[in-house]
């Protein structure tokens, strides 16, 4: 298989993905709005397409499932079948099936043929009650008219169709756009065109020569009318025309249209010889099957072998599959061209301030210093507009990661017995693609903790007055240059007294300790901590929530909580914009710079004697408002010189991840910047403690310093030259 093919099928599984979303979500809603015809026109559209796209890749598996879950819908659309529960859920874990062999298909992994057999029967049992599909009458000849099922339509569309040659190629069946169209109207004066159609001898059974025109009449508008040919839209000849009357005027202007199709693409020589009747399609064949392979003249050169050339061939088989089985997962993204055009623009600008400074340089006198510094000033703003564009061109709605929600809300309701509902707001909030994709995973937990053990069950709702239905709140939103996401739910809220009573036996507090509600939230977070009394198959508190922090706290995040008893429970995620770039502290250890990620820092201080404790196993102390903080010499860490190595003398920076709190030395704060991140792995190496490097105004290369690498390695003592 060359890249070339290969590169198609990548976008292959980028638009099934997308088909698949859209199948998913409308069926969702359908099971809310049953009645909903257009909703129900999307989802066969996006799996006519899965079908039809993977039938050109030869995915026949994939094909003839979607083609199972195709006759269903369809039968739904037409009326024959109405949507049921049993239906919904049925059509719901086909897509999950369908999900399944679309993944399999691209990477290799094994298919499971028990659960595939199964449904495609399910769907076929479905379907099989009403499997009598009428066939649309397209008369080859005369206008006959096609009855639909709507035929209160007001007005009379002429239409003109040439198909794309490739049609039957992906699969695609003309006769449902006709059932499409007779689905929204009345289709009369269907009549086919076979001037295209060449001689027998050269037909190609794989193309096709047929076109269309007719008259629709229907009471629906014409985009409607136009996304019935969605599937089938590409490289087709369409034209669409309302007409003010019906019958025979109509037909005239039909007939009358300029219906000429787009050009066509340059006929190869072979076939434009045989068009033009100068040699015959067995004379060109004989011509193609003399034209020898590298192979062929290698061996008549009596170079090299057959079993040679069999051998080589085979080694390339080999080497084209692995090479397919080793590619990464290529990602992309889809921009606005809107966007791109205004980031050209801006280019072309800053290209003609770098000519003006040019210019300036070449001739430079100091009365000209104020039109260099109007100059330099312009260049800042377009630099400045420039990466602002850029970072946009990553920037996702977060609306695609919600878009799975609902879903796994439905599962769960129907798992825990609970009656819930999904609220979604601040989709449109844009979030970098990075961010975007590791999202998922942490959200996920938190709405299965909501809805396992945040929300109570019916009963227990109704009998503390509060209605059956439980309600969990997603919602993102911008707060002072981050992007907030809070999971709230109206539950039971966190217990106190059983956290409390929980760490406690685990030794994470003791008895003594008189903890802030602040502090005691947190402790969910801790690996296996729970207070849940049963164990669950969809959630516990404490399973998985420790990786829900670290996973925010890896994007440079941060989670918080609040919580009522009684009332419920909100989980506060708060992310940067970017990980391109981040707003840091600039510090100074020696002759060293490093950035501290802003984040973390909680407050700088310079400590009094007093205040500073040195305790045997736990080295030095800070006592900051009554709380012992470990104070941890960046110095040291990272095997540097210092400026000062008395605290009192320096600067303690107090920072915290994770819940922990941690007083860094440094000599001097520089100020505070955005920077640029470069990945020192990917240039040098990994290095504890450091998560990455970037260019400083003076040209010199600072250090980010990963605050939990930090404290690792001064808990476990192992400096590292940076």
């Amino acid at each position: 298989m060359n890249n070339e093919f290969a590169q198609f099928q990548d976008a292959f599984f980028e638009e099934a993905a997308e088909h698949l979303a859209v199948v998913e979500e409308g069926l969702l809603k359908l099971e809310q709005h049953p009645e909903d015809l257009d909703l129900l026109n999307k989802v066969f559209r996006s799996a006519h397409s899965i079908k039809g796209t993977a039938g050109m890749f030869g995915f026949n598996a994939v094909a003839e499932f979607t083609h199972k879950i195709e006759t269903l819908l369809d039968l739904l659309r037409n009326g024959r079948k109405a949507v049921s529960p049993s239906i919904a859920d049925l059509l719901l874990e086909a897509l999950d099936c369908l999900k399944m062999l679309i993944q399999s298909t691209k990477s290799g992994a094994a298919i499971d043929d028990k659960t595939v057999e199964r449904l495609a029967g399910e769907l076929a049992s479905s379907s099989a009650s009403d499997s009598q599909a009428s066939a649309v009458n397209v008369n080859r000849t005369n206008a006959q008219p096609v009855s639909g099922e709507n035929c209160g339509g007001d007005q009379t569309f002429a239409i003109k169709w040439i198909p794309p040659e490739w049609l039957f190629q992906r699969g695609l069946d003309p006769l449902q756009t006709f059932k499409e169209l007779k689905s929204i109207g009345v289709l009369t004066g269907v009549t086919l065109d076979m001037s295209r159609v060449p001689e027998l001898g050269c037909i190609d059974p794989e193309t096709c020569y047929l076109s269309w025109t007719m008259q629709l009449t229907t009471s629906k508008d014409q985009k409607v009318i136009e996304s019935v040919f969605e599937c089938v839209r590409e490289d087709s000849a369409l034209l669409i025309q309302p007409l003010e009357g019906a019958g025979e005027r109509a037909q005239n202007l039909v007939t009358e249209a300029d219906f000429s199709a787009e050009p066509e693409a340059p006929k190869l020589l072979g076939q434009i010889l045989v068009e033009g009747g100068v040699v015959s399609h067995d004379e060109l064949d004989r011509a193609l099957r003399e034209q020898e392979r590298v192979g062929e003249i290698l061996v008549k050169q009596k170079v090299v072998t057959r079993q040679q050339i069999e051998q080589a061939l085979q080694k390339q088989r080999q080497q084209e599959f692995r090479a397919l089985a080793k590619k990464p997962d290529a990602t992309s993204i889809r921009v606005d061209t809107a966007k791109i055009d205004r980031l050209i623009n801006l280019v072309g600008e800053l290209v003609i301030t770098q000519s003006m400074l040019n210019d300036l340089g070449s001739r430079f006198e100091m009365r000209q210093l104020p039109v260099l510094l109007e100059r330099m000033v312009e260049l800042q703003r377009n630099t400045r507009e420039i990466q602002e564009r850029v970072m946009s061109i990553r920037m996702l709605p977060i609306g695609t990661v919600f878009a799975k929600f609902p879903r796994l809300v439905r599962d769960l309701s129907a798992k825990t017995g609970k009656k819930i509902q999904l609220i979604l707001s601040g989709e449109e909030t844009e979030l970098d693609k990075t961010v975007i994709e590791s999202i998922g995973d942490p959200l996920i937990h938190l709405i299965r903790n909501s809805a396992d053990h945040g929300l109570e069950l019916p009963e227990e709702r109704l009998d503390n007055n509060k209605q059956a239905v439980g309600t969990i709140r997603l919602n993102a939103f911008h707060e002072g240059g981050n992007i907030c996401i809070t999971v709230e739910d109206d539950g039971r809220g966190l217990d106190r007294d059983k956290i409390v009573a929980k760490a406690n036996k685990q030794g994470l507090i003791s008895d003594s300790d008189k903890l802030a509600d602040d502090q005691i939230w947190p402790l969910i977070f801790k690996p296996g901590f729970s207070t849940a009394e049963r164990i669950s198959d969809v959630s516990g508190r404490g399973v998985g929530m420790d990786v829900v922090k670290r996973n925010i706290e890896s994007l440079g995040g941060t989670v918080s909580i609040r919580t009522t008893k009684g009332k419920g429970t909100i989980f506060i995620l708060k992310l940067p914009l970017t990980l391109a770039i981040i707003d840091g502290m600039t510090v100074r250890v020696g002759k060293e710079t490093y950035i501290v990620p802003l984040l973390s820092v909680l407050e700088s201080i310079q400590p009094k004697a007093e205040l500073i404790k040195t305790v045997v196993g736990k080295g030095e102390l800070i006592n900051v408002r009554s709380i012992y903080i470990p104070i941890v010499r960046l110095y040291e860490v990272f095997a540097s010189e210092s400026q000062h190595r008395d605290p009192k003398e320096a600067i303690l920076l107090i920072l915290e991840t994770e819940g922990e709190r941690v007083a860094i030395m440094v000599d001097e704060i520089l100020g505070q910047q955005q920077v640029v991140i470069k990945s020192i792995e990917q240039n040098f190496r990994k290095v504890e403690g450091i998560a990455g490097a970037t260019i400083l105004g003076d040209g010199r290369v600072g250090f980010i310093v990963d605050v939990r690498g930090v404290l690792e390695i001064a808990r476990h003592g192992h400096p590292v030259a940076a």
